[in-house]
């Protein structure tokens, strides 16, 4: 049931919106970011054992196209980026695209649909540079941080896709509906599970003020792990959620509630609950931007079937003058095997420092330092201490 739902209505959507985005009179925007950069690492990969340091050179290419009409707006992205090493390290490059359809079918009615793919090596810490070296999914579902897989060398490759819809009822009352599928590969993996999420989510939000609104959703999750039965689970989840804006500058976030999961085992199934929650306070200046961001999650992992895991980020930017900037990152998270009733934790932590001088709009030079390290029970692993120098140049128009 589940997969004529997720396989077959996004591309059906999918196809017949994007006939609609594309009329004569449509803006469309094309931009591609380009970087060249080089560098120097001490455990790129978070390897086990002694590794000797290396110094890289990388590219990074990340097109985007939009086109948006009076009710319809299609966004194309992709990112691809080649880092080389001295050393003899695996070569690391990671690519993906991504797609979106939103569609207004009436002034109250808005439907969407999302297309993605995206491949990389697990536990590089690129994401946290700048410029980003990730594809710009924010209309996709987060793939889980499965950190157990930090220091493997293994390139997952995700596929997504999903649609939804979302109605006012009143200015002050609306509902939204989702559901969407991942599937999760590994090249070459004899270790690691390969798995299918399918994921629905349903939820209703009503506008208290002009700074204050609530809402409640619930979420149904399934797992399904190829070629065997064990780890297998389903995940409901039904939270409560608030927004607030503070002041001029200040908003908070928070969502609170409980994931109850049955996860199946050798002998049968394994019931569990656990707090599902999320907080998020981020301020927005003229000249800074500071946001701090906690969750915790059942997500669904590699290893063992789900995973309750817990994160904590901050990231901050400081525009200095018309031509510096600096941008500050930090995340933690832990992932712990609590539901399949074991004891084994992840911990991983990253973090990085970015200075940014605009030579013109369209050339920009940059120096970052980062820190990142992973830590298990029995396993001894070199903390990655990188530093980077690079330009980026940004190409495009916009009628």
């Amino acid at each position: 049931m589940h997969r004529s739902i997720y396989y077959k209505s996004p591309l059906t959507l999918a196809a017949g919106s994007l006939l609609c985005a594309t009329p004569a009179m449509a803006e469309t925007t094309f931009v591609t970011d380009v970087s060249v950069g080089a560098g120097a690492s001490t455990n790129p990969y978070l390897e086990d054992g002694p590794v000797e340091s290396t110094a890289s050179a990388s590219i990074s290419v990340a097109p985007s196209l939009v086109i948006t009409e009076s009710v319809t707006t299609f966004k194309l992205r992709g990112f691809a980026r080649l880092e080389e090493y001295e050393e003899d390290f695996r070569t690391n490059n990671a690519y993906g695209v991504s797609g979106s359809v939103e569609h207004g079918l009436t002034d109250r009615t808005d439907l969407r649909a999302r297309l993605g793919y995206s491949g990389s090596i697990v536990g590089i810490n690129d994401a946290f540079f700048n410029p980003p070296d990730v594809v710009d999914d924010n209309f996709l579902t987060p793939i889980a941080d499965d950190i157990a897989l930090n220091g493997l060398n293994q390139r997952r490759h995700s596929f997504q896709t999903g649609i939804g819809i979302s109605h006012s009822f009143s200015p002050l009352d609306s509902i939204s509906a989702d559901v969407g599928a991942t599937a999760i590969r590994f090249s070459g993996s004899g270790v690691q599970n390969e798995y299918n999420f399918f994921n629905q989510n349903i939820g209703y939000s009503r506008v208290l003020s002009d700074r204050t609104s609530i809402g409640a959703s619930l979420g149904l999750g399934e797992v399904n792990y190829l070629g065997q039965r064990q780890g297998d689970s389903t995940i409901i989840t039904p939270t409560v959620n608030i927004t607030h804006q503070i002041s001029e500058d200040f908003t908070i976030t928070a969502s609170a509630g409980v994931s109850f999961s049955d996860a199946k085992n050798l002998i049968g199934s394994t019931k569990s609950s656990d707090l599902s929650a999320s907080f998020s306070l981020c301020r927005t200046g003229e000249t800074n931007n500071l946001c701090l961001g906690a969750s915790r999650q059942t997500l669904p992992t590699s290893f063992d079937g789900v995973r309750s895991q817990t994160s904590f980020t901050l990231g901050y930017s400081q525009t200095l003058n018309r031509t510096d900037s600096v941008n500050l990152n930090l995340g933690y998270s832990r992932s712990s095997n609590s539901i399949q009733g074991l004891s084994d934790d992840f911990d991983y932590l990253r973090s990085s420092a970015t200075y940014n001088h605009k030579f013109s709009e369209r050339f920009t030079g940059f120096v970052s330092a980062g820190y990142s390290d992973s830590y298990q029970t029995g396993i001894n692993r070199r903390a990655n201490t990188q530093v980077s120098i690079g330009i980026r140049l940004k190409f495009g128009n916009n009628r």
